[in-house]
């Protein structure tokens, strides 16, 4: 008895070793799917009720609100998901998606691909809403010192906390819950330089 409680400790241990060992920009691979139609509406590890329309993941050892950028490896687009869930719980998964991000990877229609997890961030309460194309939000109105420039490195912009600002990830584009005062400024020159690439593959 004393012994297969011993093991249980330690068995505990490794989990929670394993679970709060991460940080920023820590990368993995492997493969990942995406949630059955079965799971939606109910409530996910953490309480919360799982939403197609939301950008979370479940996975089995990340802490729970870590912000991971997942990548689909055969055609390299990539989206930002929470986790919020533990799953899935097949050997060779790592990852189980909601609808949006799913279908925004290409993988919807596929089932299964191969992916590469980066941990991007570890702050639960944040709003991720994902951007396609690019626009001046910015307001008279609004204040200067709450605009950035954007570095047009990456095809997709979110919209984040404010205290995300700070973060060195240019396909950011961040405005504090509820209060859409801080949003950011992407320049014309930067924007004309976008849209004239995007003409350039077409």
């Amino acid at each position: 008895m004393i012994t297969q409680l011993m093991g249980m400790i330690c068995a505990l241990t490794v989990v929670s070793t394993t679970c709060f060992a991460q940080k920023l920009g820590d990368e993995s691979y492997g493969i990942g799917s995406f949630y059955a139609d079965f799971f939606y509406n109910r409530p996910t590890s953490t309480g919360e009720i799982l939403q197609k329309n939301q950008y979370t993941a479940a996975h089995m050892t990340l802490p729970f609100g870590t912000m991971v950028e997942v990548t689909n490896l055969a055609n390299k687009r990539f989206v930002i998901v929470r986790v919020n869930d533990r799953g899935p719980f097949k050997p060779s998964r790592i990852i189980d998606l909601t609808e949006n991000p799913a279908k925004w990877l290409r993988i919807k229609g596929i089932g299964l691909t191969k992916v590469k997890l980066k941990v991007v961030g570890f702050d639960g309460d944040i709003m991720l809403e994902p951007f396609d194309s690019l626009s001046l939000t910015a307001s008279p109105k609004f204040e200067p010192k709450f605009y950035q420039k954007t570095k047009l490195k990456y095809k997709r912009y979110y919209r984040l906390k404010k205290n995300w600002r700070k973060r060195k990830y240019p396909q950011f584009k961040f405005r504090r819950l509820k209060v859409s005062s801080y949003l950011r400024k992407i320049s014309k020159q930067r924007q004309r330089q976008y849209l004239e690439s995007i003409q350039r593959k077409k």
